[in-house]
């Protein structure tokens, strides 16, 4: 499958959407996102241009267009590409909960750069991404254990399942990260149907 791209100020622009990054290109993104991270800690999220994490991160221009379009797809990609961080997880994700379990781990630890990105409402935010992108992983899953789309009432009990998880990951992110992380994971799966569930890997 091609890069997807799309057409930025200084040229192509991958989109931060594909998963198949090189090494290389792996390691710049996240210097990219540690250099937001670190910006959020010192200002609103909304100050923070894209010349901000260029000359943090130590990239030029035309490096940080190449990996992503703005700095809301740092923010987005953070948070669908959470596996690419924690590189040290990789060999745990073999279930839902112990991959749900992981990226609660991951929004723990980088906490006040989540609650930052998920207060702001507008085009491209991380909070409507959250719920596009566990829908998109719900749908795909499900098409995967039946080799169909789901029906009307399959398809509407997985955006419920996907906006309540949505909603339950920023709640748990906006009150601290706090509670113990098996106890929520079990809390989270009991609230997602079973034709869902059994479905997700």
């Amino acid at each position: 499958m091609s890069e997807k791209r799309m057409q930025g100020e200084d040229g192509p622009v991958r989109l931060s959407d594909t998963n198949e990054d090189s090494d290389r290109v792996l390691v710049t993104k996240r210097v990219i996102f540690f250099a937001l991270r670190d910006l959020v800690g010192e200002r609103d999220f909304g100050s923070v241009s894209a010349s901000d994490i260029i000359e943090r991160a130590g990239v030029s221009r035309s490096t940080f267009y190449r990996c992503f379009s703005d700095k809301f797809d740092v923010a987005n990609w953070a948070y669908k590409r959470y596996k690419n961080i924690r590189l040290q997880d990789k060999s745990q994700y073999y279930s839902f909960e112990t991959s749900l379990r992981a990226q609660l781990e991951h929004l723990s630890e980088n906490r006040e750069f989540f609650a930052a990105a998920l207060r702001y409402r507008g085009q491209n935010s991380l909070s409507d991404y959250m719920v596009e992108t566990n829908e998109e992983y719900m749908l795909q899953c499900w098409q995967a254990a039946h080799g169909k789309a789901p029906g009307y009432e399959d398809a509407s009990a997985i955006a419920f399942s996907a906006a309540g998880l949505s909603y339950l990951l920023k709640r748990w992110v906006f009150d601290g990260c706090v509670g113990n992380l098996d106890a929520i994971v079990s809390s989270v799966c009991d609230c997602i149907p079973s034709t869902v569930l059994e479905t997700l890997f």
